[in-house]
């Protein structure tokens, strides 16, 4: 409340007055002190400053509490025995010392003897006031680290040699704090902190409720406290921050010359506690002070240009936690109008700060670039303005960070990245390592040292990625706002690492975190769904490697919670359905339930009927729906269910449009032609269509000059290759086809960098076609080349699924590599070979576990290595969610 308060304060002050003074009279007429010394007493001289704080200094309710207080004290000194006497007398004196300013014929003899005392030291008197004018002068002017220790040692001495009692005291212990909280600002010292929050707490309690400097000094104590709270995370010191912000807000008068000030201050800590405890009441509170002081100056008022950004801010935090569209654009138009309001560069900076930062959350929304350079424009100037100890520099920097590197992710300009790395550095290099603040800047530089790995492969980038995210949780409460987006960061970047080096600990701590992010979220929270998306990628990592449908089926259950908490942006609800389409196919291919693949084809169709058209991640999210749509078409087949001829069909032409959409030669393309190559297959065999095979060897052909040799995928395009160069010779293609198919076979059963089974088909089907053509030399290397592969495809690191589907489609090896033999005339090697493939795959059946779970449990340092070794071996067939 500003001013005068409203009736019921008005009636609650006058009782408490009265009463308070018939306790004094009882005691000073009477002599009877039971009533001012009853337990009740204290908690009215409490709730009596509270309610005078409200009103106005200069007005009869201000003396009459002042009067009251001031004798309430010192009848209860001299009613008192013992140690409480003390703290009764000092409370009295000071107060005193200000009732002597009005009405010193009011002061008990003795005081007025103890004041006259005090009074006639002048030197050191005059000296208190003295050093106060000099240090209101220094700090109001653009005071150096010099400057503010010639303060502080000023003030500190003035206040040590002058009375107790001085009427100056309270001002010069106030302008102490805020000296040595500017001070704590520079050098990031606690121990200036903890003086700043004394000395400003002993100003507040020397001070009697409507004194007109109250709200200063309790603004001073605010600042202080929210600092501290910023360096330890100390929930109680934000808690009591926000309390004597409302009481220096209430305590102000009409027309303070601080109110803007005081608004700040307040709707700061609010904020701040918004981000601790996630209430939006606290944020609510804060942007309608802000507003109400935005109204409250003139259009050419400097602290306009204050107000404005700071509420355009709060509007931010507002949009990123509920997700509304108005709060952004809101927060935009606000910010954008103070950079205009803005008389100078430096007023300016400020606002440019904030206004990169909603730039990028715009982009963000809706994928605009011209944000994104309006961004990192804004952001830069703002830096090159704010000097490097102003407290907005550290934010600015991380804002410009994440700017740089979501350019880079578009643009793929390496000098971006640099860049973003380098103030993201800068910006941890400025934060203090206890501050709050400070796990932000720790996840932004992770995000960008990340984003480094995965373009030079550097894995200490990743190693520290991993350590910074670490920290970042570490320093982050459970409720605080950000805690679940960092700890997905983190378990992002232990599932990459999990990927490289097949560290079974980083799978296992990449789920833990992820699962707690989900714990961690708040309800509602527009960071839900990527929670809820991360966990899914989390566990689709473990089932590729263990096979556990228990993870499969947690993936999904998070996949399909994610989809509504992505409603309110398309962009986001674009990927969770693809990667639901995505993990609800692999469900399929383990379970082969129609109705779960029918569930993956609606998910994926969903995902490319919101994507923008411009939306880079589109061309997979047709690839997914074509691979979809195909197995759909494949099921049809295998159950002799009637076939719709419109699910080829359309996988073709999704195939052929992600294609188009991915011009730029490499392995996502590669993918997309092997997806279209197949799918032409397909129809082929469906149809007889002499032109859709030449189009699938002209896709496989085309994908294979994308990839370099050695790359894990080329075997799939290989084999593929062989396939339809194979149907194209069994066409009457000739034996040019044959040949080349032949060719591409050997070639993918010698590429010691695919999948193994994958090589053993090659070569299986390199044996089968040349016996065919009766080249029987060629036929037997085909097959011992498969039996010789087969250990490899079938060692005990296998997944159970994968290992009964290579038993199953090598049933026939053995007896066709043996016969083979028999015909080139070798009937020994031919029963050698017969022998090893039936005995390898036989010892598979018998004795193979069904996972590595047991193993990990028990020797989890081996299965790691076993992982690693089957990451490398399985590459070709791991599933690609978006993040």
């Amino acid at each position: 409340m500003s001013g005068q308060g409203p009736l019921s304060d008005q009636a609650l002050l006058e009782s408490l007055l009265a009463s308070l003074s018939g306790r004094i009279r009882s005691f000073v007429l009477d002599g009877d002190s039971a009533p001012l010394l009853a337990d009740d007493t204290t908690g009215m001289v409490d709730q009596l400053r509270s309610v005078a704080e409200g009103f106005p200094s200069d007005g009869s309710v201000a003396f009459a509490a002042l009067h009251v207080l001031s004798y309430v004290h010192w009848c209860r000194y001299l009613a008192l025995l013992g140690d409480e006497r003390h703290a009764e007398f000092e409370a009295a004196m000071d107060l005193f010392v200000h009732l002597q300013e009005s009405r010193p014929d009011l002061l008990p003899p003795e005081v007025r003897q103890r004041l006259q005392v005090q009074g006639d030291t002048r030197e050191s008197d005059d000296g208190l006031d003295e050093a106060t004018s000099q240090a209101v002068v220094i700090l109001q002017s653009d005071a150096s680290s010099a400057d503010l220790d010639r303060v502080i040692g000023l003030l500190r001495g003035a206040t040590r040699s002058a009375g107790r009692w001085h009427p100056g005291r309270a001002l010069a212990l106030s302008n102490l704090s805020a000296a040595l909280y500017m001070r704590s600002e520079e050098s990031s010292g606690d121990a200036d902190l903890d003086e700043a929050i004394d000395t400003a707490t002993q100003a507040v309690a020397v001070t009697p409720p409507c004194h007109s400097n109250l709200p200063n000094y309790l603004t001073n104590l605010g600042l202080a406290l929210c600092a501290r709270y910023e360096s330890r995370g100390d929930v109680a010191d934000i808690e009591a921050a926000v309390a004597v912000g409302r009481r220096a807000y209430r305590a102000l008068p009409p027309g303070h010359p601080n109110r803007v000030g005081v608004l700040l201050n307040l709707s700061g800590s609010l904020h701040v506690r918004s981000a601790t405890t996630g209430d939006l009441g606290d944020l609510a509170e804060a942007m309608d002070l802000l507003r109400r002081g935005s109204k409250s100056v003139s259009d050419s008022d400097p602290d306009l240009v204050m107000l404005l950004s700071n509420l355009s801010t709060l509007l931010m935090t507002r949009y990123r936690r509920k997700g509304a569209e108005r709060d952004l654009e809101e927060s935009l138009s606000t910010v954008r109008f103070a950079v205009q309001k803005a008389t100078d560069e430096r007023a300016r900076a400020a606002p440019l700060a904030n206004l990169g930062a909603v730039l990028l959350a715009r982009f963000e929304r809706l994928g605009e670039a011209a944000d994104l350079d309006g961004a990192a424009q804004s952001l830069r100037t703002a830096i090159c303005t704010l000097p490097k100890s102003h407290a907005d520099r550290p934010a600015a920097l991380l804002n410009l960070c994440l700017v740089l590197l979501t350019r880079h992710e578009r643009t793929e300009d390496p000098t971006d990245l640099t860049e973003a790395i380098r103030a993201g550095q800068a910006a941890v290099d400025a934060t203090p390592p206890s501050s709050t603040a400070r796990a932000a800047r720790l996840s932004g530089l992770g995000n960008a040292l990340r984003a480094r790995f995965e373009l030079t492969g550097d894995r200490s980038d990743l190693d520290q990625a991993i350590t910074l995210g670490r920290q970042a949780a570490k320093l982050t409460p459970p409720g605080h706002g950000d805690a679940a987006a960092y700890l997905c960061n983190l378990s992002n970047r232990l599932r990459i690492r999990f990927d490289q080096g097949g560290d079974w600990a980083d799978l296992t701590e990449a789920v833990q975190t992820a699962r707690l992010s989900v714990q961690w979220t708040r309800i509602g929270a527009p960071e839900t769904c990527r929670a809820l998306s991360n966990l899914a990628m989390a566990l689709m990592a473990r089932y590729e490697y263990v096979r556990d449908l228990d993870d499969l089926n947690e993936a999904i259950l998070a996949g399909r919670k994610a989809v509504p908490a992505a409603a309110a942006d398309a962009s986001n609800l674009a990927g969770m359905l693809n990667n639901l389409g995505i993990m609800l196919r692999v469900r399929f291919e383990s379970t082969s339930e129609p109705v779960i693949l029918n569930e993956a084809i609606d998910a994926s169709q969903k995902a490319c009927q919101v994507s923008e058209p411009a939306d880079p991640r589109l061309a997979g999210r047709l690839s997914n729906l074509s691979l979809a749509l195909q197995a759909r078409h494949q099921l049809f087949r295998e159950t002799n269910t009637p076939i719709e001829a419109d699910d080829l069909a359309e996988a073709i032409d999704l195939s052929r449009r992600a294609v188009e959409l991915a011009p730029v030669p490499g392995p996502r393309r590669a993918s997309f032609l092997s997806g279209l190559g197949n799918a032409l297959r397909a129809w082929l065999d469906q149809t007889g269509d002499q032109e859709s095979v030449d189009e699938a060897v002209a896709a496989f052909q085309e994908g294979l000059s994308i990839l370099p040799d050695g790359h894990p995928d080329r075997i799939g395009l290989l084999v593929n290759l062989g396939l339809a160069l194979g149907e194209r010779f069994a066409m009457g293609g000739g034996h040019k086809d044959a040949d080349a198919a032949i060719r591409a076979w050997s070639t993918a059963a010698a590429t010691q960098t695919g999948e193994a089974s994958a090589r053993v088909t090659a070569a299986e089907r390199w044996g089968a076609l040349a016996a065919f053509l009766g080249r029987v030399p060629s036929a037997l290397d085909g097959y011992a080349t498969a039996v010789k592969l087969l250990p490899m495809a079938a060692w005990r690191g296998v997944g159970k699924t994968s290992l009964e589907r290579l038993i199953a489609d090598r049933s026939g090896l053995a007896c066709d590599a043996g016969a083979c033999a028999v015909q080139a005339g070798l009937p020994e090697e031919g029963i050698e070979l017969l022998e090893q493939a039936r005995g390898i795959m036989w010892a598979q059946m018998l004795e193979t576990r069904t996972d590595l779970s047991a193993l990990a449990e028990e020797r989890p340092i081996l299965a790691a290595e076993l992982i690693r070794v089957r990451t490398s071996l399985d590459h070709f067939e791991r599933v690609q969610l978006e993040e």
